[in-house]
């Protein structure tokens, strides 16, 4: 399997099956309640092989979507947060310069 992209999962999927069974471990150290845990192991199983599938297809595909017109058009944060500086800007000016009764 010399420059096989499949390679990528068995390090994610280890990664992933550290991180849950170490969190078990720790449970049910804490709780010493090994029953319950050994019970749902079916379940964390399958949470990590479908996290691990996930991360892995990202990995495998590197595949990013590209941008629609719509989102291209769209504004992003830098020009919402100058936008809303502006207009609170012309806020204050706009109760400053207002008369007062007094």
């Amino acid at each position: 399997m010399k420059n096989s992209r499949i390679v990528y999962l068995l390090p994610v999927g280890g990664v992933v099956a550290l991180a849950v069974f170490g969190l078990m471990l720790y449970a049910g150290c804490l709780t010493s309640s090994w029953g319950t845990l050994l019970a749902c192991t079916p379940a964390v199983l399958a949470t990590i092989a479908i996290v691990t599938g996930m991360l892995g297809g990202a990995f495998l595909f590197s595949a990013e979507e590209g941008e629609t017109r719509e989102e291209a058009a769209r504004r992003d944060g830098a020009e919402l947060l100058d936008e809303l500086g502006r207009r609170i800007a012309a806020l204050v000016q706009r109760v400053a310069h207002r008369p007062h009764a007094g």
